[in-house]
């Protein structure tokens, strides 16, 4: 039986939820626990938490890092289920609206929810009065700030890309066309590098490509995460790639790339601007730039630029990061867990 076929089973038929409930309750001591968490990534397992929190009289407390509704009319499940692209999106639609159900009951039934933007709270308090803002943080023992002097003035990305879509770089790739074009920048000291998906090395080279700065910008693929840092501390500009949220696109898009860029100090620049959570978050903590036109780019780079030619490195340290650390994080969740516990 092909893959496609397995995996479309599972989801219609819950597999793997029904096999977690088993196991827990043969496997388990449910009545030496005093809560059940589940953190879901759109909805497994939220049916085997509900289940095992009703069937021992337990409180339930749901996290939610993505939902579907973040994507606006896009569907969300886009694995090859088909052979057929058309029949595959519909599918993906009627499985979303189906798990939808099952997620709502879920947070009917939990005692608290936390979820990572303003605007996922704001979406979910519709089903859980109890719903709590806990952001997606960094590791501050992997990322920490260190001054890396560097040969070139480096613009970084490092991360899946899904489509330039919803990842947008051409507000950057103009502006670097035209700071090269005016001499602004010499493209000798400029390297602009991407350790990105398979998809996302495909669009990128058709970008680059059209905006004629193919001179400057090395598009890879992913590297091992311990390498990520060193990467990361070489760049004098961290880029966070987004798009603008629309009533039909995305909303609250907060991946957990910004934050490890703020970690480590380094000038964010976000193209293009969502207009919405993550921008106001990059204005509150002056971590750097949400940008909305190639003017705003130009002058940022320009900016940073002139700091590496003085110093070999750039730094900018956020205000407050530290309430996006895990540290933090973990004591959020502590909060809402003795709450619940009472």
């Amino acid at each position: 039986m092909p893959a496609y076929h397995n995996l479309l089973a599972d989801k219609l038929c819950y597999g793997k939820d029904k096999a977690l409930y088993r196991y827990a309750v043969e496997k388990l001591d449910m009545a030496s626990y005093d809560l059940i968490f589940c953190s879901s990534y759109y909805y497994f397992p939220l049916l085997a938490a509900q289940k095992l929190a009703k069937r021992y009289h337990l409180p339930l407390v749901v996290d939610l890092r993505d939902i579907a509704e973040q994507w606006g009319k896009e569907a969300y499940f886009t694995r090859r289920l088909t052979p057929w692209k058309g029949l595959d999106y519909c599918i993906g639609k009627l499985y979303e609206r189906k798990q939808l159900r099952v997620r709502n009951r879920a947070l009917k039934h939990a005692k608290a929810v936390t979820s990572v933007s303003p605007w996922h709270k704001q979406l979910l308090a519709q089903y859980n009065e109890d719903t709590h803002l806990i952001y997606n943080g960094y590791d501050e023992q992997m990322f920490v700030a260190k001054d890396v002097k560097s040969e070139v003035f480096q613009i970084s990305y490092l991360g899946k890309l899904y489509s330039t879509k919803l990842r947008d770089p051409r507000l950057l790739f103009a502006a670097l066309k035209e700071l090269l074009a005016e001499g602004q920048i010499a493209k000798e000291e400029l390297r602009v590098l991407f350790h990105v998906d398979e998809v996302g090395k495909e669009q990128l080279r058709e970008l680059v490509e059209e905006y004629a700065i193919s001179e400057v910008v090395d598009v890879q693929g992913y590297i091992p995460r311990a390498q990520i840092v060193d990467v990361m501390h070489a760049s004098s500009i961290l880029l966070v790639l987004t798009t603008k949220s629309t009533a039909e696109g995305t909303h609250g898009i907060m991946g957990t790339k910004f934050f490890e860029n703020m970690g480590v100090e380094k000038p964010v620049l976000c193209v293009r601007s969502d207009e919405e959570c993550l921008a106001q978050v990059i204005a509150q903590t002056e971590a750097g730039l949400a940008a909305t036109e190639v003017g705003q780019v130009k002058i940022f780079v320009m900016e940073k630029y002139q700091e590496w030619k003085q110093n070999g490195y750039t730094r900018q340290r956020a205000k407050n990061k530290e309430w996006f650390t895990r540290q933090h994080q973990a004591e959020q969740f502590v909060k809402v867990f003795e709450d619940v516990c009472g």
